[in-house]
């Protein structure tokens, strides 16, 4: 239990640190360089956490789901050295073809080696995790985001110069990867990386293949409306990455109540104790609910007057965009929620069509409104596709169960 406790804690800040990064930095870079930098600095971001989607091929949830123990820790790791190739190609292909200026894609390419270095760890994360070491994570993580917070400040106060900034918190993750994560995933397992590593994590990338595109799908649904917004209303663009925040933090909610129950919901199904399972599972659903509550009614409230006096500038504009986009954002934690259980419960393709469908709407939603309503098409279409996804998982995840105790059932009368 004290162990536990200890996972909670440390995994809880380290989680809250490296989610809320992100926004602390912007606020940073807007007081200091100015909202054309903040705007900037957010796309990059954002676009360099959809490839970091495509880098976490099969994601840690399968990985530390994995209690029948088909693959080795080894193989895993070697999965996402494998995905981050792909990504780094993929990337720069992307900035060349769509046009980007130097400067650009500079800070793209940047951020998007910080997300790969971030996914390889996320894989020895993973290891640590299955042996009941998760505040080993939440310590890594929080010296990666309070040095790298720390350095990041320091290097655009003396510059202004936000390439800089993003190296200097890449060169922090290479040294606790290095001097941290390694030692302490070797002192847990003997991890060896071999020829047969790489067939197995060529098994391991067909057989996640499912897995990956619904997690790709997932982040690529939060970046449609604010691509677009760059593409129609760049001017806006650095508003819009300020009052995501609230995603930020919902984002960061799950990994608290989530991301610790993984191998516990694991080991409840694998079990068939069903009851138990779904007892968490609706904790989960209620703490969600009146925290998004809380959320919606404070950001109409209080969320405009927060952010001009969080970040000092005027978005009283766009007090309606705010609660629009936090309406969204709520209902996007339950996406998370729901992919997550889906992948426990080993069921890809309900939520494999129901991401990909509602993605092409998106995009067609985006064309249409975002092109015409500025910032309130783009949280309009956040907001309605983050509804439809969650009602439709909502639905796949209830039914999935229900086969799950079917099955169980069916296999005690067998019996």
């Amino acid at each position: 239990m004290q162990a536990q406790k200890k996972d909670y804690i440390w995994n809880s800040i380290g989680s809250f640190l490296q989610s809320a990064i992100s926004p602390i930095l912007l606020i940073v870079i807007t007081r200091l360089n100015g909202v054309g930098d903040s705007g900037l600095f957010s796309f990059a971001m954002s676009l360099s956490v959809v490839f970091w989607a495509i880098s976490l091929w099969g994601g840690r949830t399968y990985q530390v789901s994995d209690v029948k123990k088909e693959f080795s820790s080894g193989d895993y790791i070697v999965v996402r050295f494998i995905s981050s190739l792909i990504v780094a190609v993929f990337s720069i292909s992307f900035c060349i073809l769509s046009g980007y200026d130097l400067i650009k894609t500079e800070l793209i390419m940047v951020l998007v080696s910080f997300k790969i270095l971030e996914s390889i760890a996320d894989s020895m994360y993973g290891v640590l995790q299955i042996h009941n070491k998760l505040y080993i994570v939440g310590i890594s993580l929080t010296m990666k985001s309070v040095f790298g917070f720390m350095l990041f400040t320091l290097v655009d106060i003396l510059t202004k110069n936000i390439i800089y900034g993003a190296l200097s918190i890449f060169i922090v993750n290479i040294a606790v990867v290095i001097f941290y994560d390694i030692p302490w995933m070797k002192h847990v397992e003997s991890v060896g990386l071999t020829k047969k590593n790489i067939i197995q994590a060529g098994k391991i990338m067909k057989k996640t293949a499912e897995v990956f595109v619904v997690v790709f799908l997932t982040m690529f649904s939060l970046n449609i409306p604010r691509y677009f917004l760059d593409k129609y209303h760049y001017d806006q663009i650095g508003y819009f990455g300020i009052m995501a925040m609230p995603i930020t933090l919902l984002t960061l909610f799950i990994s608290f109540v989530l991301q610790p129950n993984v191998v516990n919901l694991s080991e409840l199904l694998k079990k068939k104790k069903i009851n138990e399972f779904t007892k968490i599972v609706s904790k989960i659903d209620f703490i969600t609910f009146t925290l998004g509550i809380l959320f919606v009614v404070s950001s109409y409230l209080i969320g405009v007057w927060a952010l001009n006096t969080v970040f000092g500038i005027d978005i009283n504009n766009f007090r309606i965009d705010l609660t629009i986009m936090v309406i969204g954002a709520v209902a996007n934690a339950f996406v998370s929620i729901y992919v997550n259980l889906l992948i426990i419960l080993r069921r890809f393709k309900g939520q494999f069509y129901t991401l990909l469908v509602t993605n092409i709407l998106a995009v067609i939603l985006s064309v249409y409104l975002i092109d015409r309503l500025a910032m309130l098409g783009s949280v309009l279409v956040f907001m309605i596709i983050s509804f439809l996804q969650a009602i439709i998982l909502l639905f796949i995840y209830k039914r999935s169960l229900k086969n799950v105790i079917m099955l169980s059932e069916d296999k005690v009368r067998y019996e």
